[in-house]
């Protein structure tokens, strides 16, 4: 049917009903076949005006169109790897952090604590470990040798025999002994009789002297500290007026240049009774320092006596206790008296106490007898030595100058008067400082312990005294038989002695000094090879390990540092400074700058939709702003019940204008023809299986044309 057309000589694509418009088809319209005509055909046709518009090539772009929320690809809840207490929070909700940047610190404390230990744990076994290298110490070696050499010192002194010392003095034990028996057995003589008497006279003075330092104690009260002072005010007298007796006695001496006739034999009898005196001092002090084997063996079963009265009151309390025995024992049919048990114990308990005094005061009177008696008999007894000493030289000199002429008896009797004087002022001052001691004790509080120290030397002295004159009462009746056994057992005693000091040491002694010799050259070995390669190793191995809780506890103290571990914005603080955490607390939520938009895009779509397409997006805060996007992936799987997928896409926004929680419009491009042929969307026929448009040949003759569409965007679609 001939048609008119705005663009003859043209092919073109027309619409019905003026719906349609025209557009030339270069490639989809081929010749058409050619029909018969018949008579009708022949008739001329009126024309119909139609619309028609020229096909042409141009871009088109296809996109899906999406409304989306922005929000952040991640978020990181930041915990500590350690527990502890907040002690600086350096973030708050806002903050911009950087990979790196410090968050948080908890208290420091115990990890420092903790590294220090374990530094001085590596300093300590690198310490042993260095000292095995270097290897063994000369100065350990020469203390091993110098160990060595005395054991075997030692040895040979004791293969050699007892010391030269040791043997005399054995020797002159027994040899006393021996005199002592033959004494007995030949009677005694006038000297014997008289140094014995001598013994006891002095003895008689010592238990006097202590009998009178005990009652010069007395007790801690006003009476006897008064007494004390007053006698150490007549002491200090007595020493100013012995003095001045010396001072006199000086002065006699210096003014003396004549000479006079004296009594020699008054002289001579002075001397001897002065030298008398000196040997009743000297034997009472040798005894003194000397105690009989009689007299130990004497204190000895008294403390022997005194314990054995301990252990049967010991054994009565206990029987009393248990109600085993005496008023406290429980008899069948009999009722118990409590009244009688209490005072059984009672009187018990008192016998007890008394046992224990009698051991300590047995046991106190033994060691004063192996000590040779307290310290201040002792000084007291040299000091009356020092002064018969002194009588004697003033009696031999005053004899002497008798002998020699006037003047020089006078000098002689001066110097005598002089020597005894600085005797009395020697033995004053010993008294003085006794009584001074006493003073002090008095008024420190220490008298009790000194009146107990002073009551078992009145024993002590008691105890001497009983022994010289039982041994002056042997001396002046006769041996008896059991004098003479007593005297041959310590004649027996003191042989053991001497053969004891001649071989002190048995095949036992000598058998472990050797061993001692033997353990001496094993440490020289030690200290020569102080250490073995498993010394070496294990010494090692403590190195080793103590460098490895060095670096945990290091570790540890580095745990107390939070840092970021991803650039970000802090969104929440979970926490405040002060509290306590674990590493199941979050401390903060850190957001990191990368944003995204998730789409659900329909299982039709999603063909049009690849990786990496390019997506506009824009939000209401910036109108008329275009974000660039990109699709960085796509879910591999389709929601069965919404039959879509999820389609992650990020925006690029370097000048961090957008913000989570925005919500978006978005337009993802699936495709883009810069150079397409296209034709109204509006002239597609589409009642069909197939798309199709009218288009107008060159003869201005309009026909249907199937067509296989492209690109669809309205207003144009772009055919294949």
């Amino acid at each position: 049917m001939p048609l008119s057309a705005h663009a003859p000589g043209k092919r073109a694509v027309f619409a019905l009903g003026g719906l349609t418009v025209a557009l030339f088809l270069s490639a989809a319209c081929g010749p058409q076949p050619t029909q018969p005509q018949t008579e009708a055909a022949k008739k001329p046709t009126p024309a119909i005006a139609v619309n028609a518009e020229a096909a042409h090539r141009g871009a088109i772009q296809q996109t899906l169109s999406y409304n989306g929320e922005i929000r952040s690809r991640e978020q990181v809840n930041i915990t500590p790897k350690a527990a502890g207490r907040i002690q600086q929070l350096l973030v708050d909700v806002g903050s911009q952090v950087k990979a790196g940047d410090t968050l948080a610190i908890l208290d420091q404390d115990n990890p420092q604590m903790q590294v220090l230990q374990a530094r001085a744990a590596l300093a300590q076994a690198q310490a042993h470990l260095d000292s095995l290298q270097v290897g063994p110490r000369s100065e350990d070696v020469a203390i091993a040798e110098a160990a060595l050499a005395q054991q075997q010192s030692r040895l040979q002194n004791m293969r050699s025999g007892g010391r030269a010392e040791d043997i005399r003095g054995a020797q002159d034990g027994l040899s006393a002994a021996q005199a002592r028996l033959q004494a007995l057995m030949n009677g005694a003589d006038d000297g014997i009789r008289q140094a014995e008497q001598s013994a006891v006279d002095s003895d008689k003075v010592a238990l006097a002297s202590a009998e009178a330092a005990f009652a010069a104690l007395g007790t801690q009260n006003a009476a006897s500290l008064q007494a004390a002072r007053s006698q150490v005010d007549t002491l200090q007298a007595q020493l100013i007026a012995g003095q001045a007796q010396i001072d006199s006695a000086d002065a006699a001496l210096a003014s003396l240049s004549g000479t006079s006739a004296a009594d020699v034999q008054a002289a001579q009898s002075a001397f001897d009774q002065a030298y008398s005196q000196l040997a009743t001092a000297q034997a009472a002090l040798k005894q003194n320092y000397n105690p009989t084997q009689a007299s130990i063996a004497q204190a000895q079963a008294a403390l022997e006596a005194a314990q054995s009265q301990h252990a049967a009151a010991q054994a009565q309390q206990t029987a009393l206790e248990q109600k085993a025995a005496g008023a406290c024992a429980d008899m069948p049919g009999a009722p118990r008296n409590g009244t009688a048990c209490n005072s059984a114990k009672a009187a018990a308990g008192s016998a007890l106490s008394a046992s224990d005094a009698a051991v300590e005061a047995a046991q106190g009177q033994l060691d004063l007898l192996k000590r040779g008696g307290a310290p201040a008999q002792q000084t007291q007894l040299q000091a009356a030595a020092d002064q018969a000493q002194a009588q004697v030289n003033a009696a031999r000199a005053r004899l002497d100058a008798l002998k020699n002429g006037g003047v020089a008896a006078a000098r002689a009797q001066a110097e005598a008067q002089k020597q005894q004087a600085r005797g009395q002022l020697v033995q004053l001052s010993e008294s003085l400082k006794t009584a001074q001691a006493n003073l002090n004790a008095i008024q420190s509080g220490s008298l009790d312990v000194q009146v107990k120290n002073a009551q078992a030397q009145v024993t002590a002295a008691s105890e001497r005294l009983k022994s010289d004159q039982a041994r002056l009462d042997v001396t002046v009746r006769g041996a008896t038989d059991e004098d003479l056994q007593q005297a041959q057992a310590t004649v027996d005693q003191a042989q053991q002695q001497l053969t004891k000091a001649r071989l002190p040491y048995t095949a036992s002694d000598l058998h472990q000094q050797e061993q001692a010799v033997t353990a001496a050259a094993a440490q020289v070995q030690k200290a020569e090879h102080p250490y073995t390669e498993q010394d070496l190793s294990a010494a090692q191995a403590a190195v080793t390990g103590a460098q490895a809780q060095l670096d945990m506890a290091q570790l540890g103290l580095s745990e107390t540092t939070v840092d970021a571990p991803v650039d970000g914005v802090v969104a929440e603080r979970q926490v405040s400074p002060g509290a306590l955490v674990n590493p199941q607390t979050p401390l903060v939520t850190l957001v990191p700058p990368t944003l995204e938009l998730v789409v659900n895009v329909d299982e039709a779509h999603l063909a049009q939709v690849v990786q990496g397409q390019p997506v506009q997006v824009g939000v209401a805060a910036y109108p008329g702003t275009t974000f660039a996007a990109t699709v960085r992936s796509i879910s591999p799987t389709v929601d069965s019940k919404s039959r879509t997928a999820a389609v992650h896409i990020q925006p690029t926004d370097d000048a961090h204008q957008l913000k989570a929680g925005m919500f978006a419009q978005l337009s993802i491009l699936t495709a883009n023809n810069p150079n397409a042929l296209l034709v109204p969307t509006t002239a597609l026929l589409t009642d069909g299986n197939l798309p199709r448009v009218v288009v107008i040949d060159n003869t201005n003759t309009a026909r249907l044309q199937p067509i296989q569409l492209g690109i669809q965007t309205w207003p144009l679609t772009r055919p294949n």
